[in-house]
């Protein structure tokens, strides 16, 4: 594959402006000629075109390249897409990842046929080439309950003098894991997606035991409010206000509070509190959602639901069990 990754697409054309599609998709420069841009453009969540910019990145440097720019995307035939795969392969790369790369490398191409650049006999080729198959067990960390306090008690001797951001990142870290949500949707959260009073002592309460959200392929779902993530939200709640505007907002050393010019906490910066705390990533708080409730019972059906998965393997995927405890059962329930 490497022989034929010369400079044939050339996004940075002088005559034409090095426009970014957005600050975080830096990478990507704004070229109608270009079948990088094209592929990236025609996705439709944000989350997706960031997922697609980091495989093109790896896909360069797993084929010696700074640069995903300096791949010759007209010329990939079908003998250099499986050449990846091999490559891929011998560097031990789980076969979904390498499914994953080959299946940027076609969207690629496929754009590249669109703007006239390769031939349907060689696209046609490079889409029959097929992905690794088969998976690999991958250990997923969950938070245990008894770490979950241990991590809100963290949060609470980190922000001694500053109170405001104690509340939000408790807040935050309760919705995390009372609910399962992934961080790009707790990012996008808006005020207008609770049911909110004002008492008489303006104390602000969640009138509701739902909080709907618009999540992946633009789907929505409702997920229940437990009354300590309830709690929590209250007390985050009674100090940013019920002004229009996303609900976890950033909040400076200061302490102040500017929710009107939109200062949204944005995924990464969701990442970043985790690390901060010494906790799990975000990904791995929705696992442990699944788990604590699958551990208590309650049906995958249900959990699938919640979790906005469309196939419920996908759902058991996210359930980590103890092998120790397989084993038990085995010794103990099969004769």
């Amino acid at each position: 594959m490497n022989s034929r990754l010369g400079k044939i697409v050339d996004l940075k054309q002088p005559q034409l402006p090095a426009t970014k599609i957005k600050q975080k998709l830096n990478e990507i420069y704004v070229n109608p000629k270009c079948p990088i841009f094209n592929y990236v453009n025609s996705l439709a969540a944000d989350t997706s075109k960031e997922t697609v910019t980091r495989c093109l990145q790896a896909i360069a440097k797993h084929t010696g390249y700074t640069d995903f720019y300096e791949i010759n995307w007209a010329e990939i035939t079908s003998t250099d897409l499986n050449s990846l795969i091999h490559n891929l392969k011998d560097k031990e790369l789980s076969p979904k990842t390498i499914s994953l790369y080959v299946s940027v490398v076609k969207g690629v191409c496929e754009h590249a046929y669109l703007l006239g650049q390769i031939s349907r006999l060689q696209l046609d080729g490079v889409l029959k080439v097929k992905g690794e198959t088969g998976y690999r067990i991958k250990k997923h960390q969950v938070i245990s309950r008894s770490s979950f306090q241990g991590l809100l008690e963290r949060i609470a001797s980190s922000n001694p003098t500053n109170r405001n951001k104690m509340l939000r990142d408790l807040a935050l870290f309760h919705i995390l894991i009372g609910t399962g949500l992934r961080r790009s949707e707790l990012a996008t959260i808006e005020i207008s997606s609770l049911v909110l009073e004002l008492s008489n002592e303006d104390r602000v309460t969640v009138n509701t035991q739902y909080l709907k959200i618009i999540g992946k392929g633009n789907k929505e779902r409702y997920v229940a409010i437990h009354p300590i993530t309830k709690i929590a939200l209250e007390d985050w709640l009674n100090i940013r206000g019920i002004k229009p505007g996303p609900l976890f907002v950033k909040v400076p050393r200061s302490g102040n509070i500017d929710v009107e010019n939109s200062n949204p906490l944005t995924g990464s910066a969701i990442y970043e509190l985790c690390k901060k705390y010494n906790t799990v990533a975000p990904h791995s708080l929705r696992r442990s959602y699944a788990t604590w409730l699958d551990e208590k019972g309650v049906k995958i059906s249900r959990i699938s639901k919640l979790l906005g998965h469309s196939k419920e393997v996908t759902t058991a995927m996210y359930i980590v069990d103890e092998d120790s405890k397989a084993f038990e059962d085995v010794l103990n329930n099969l004769f």
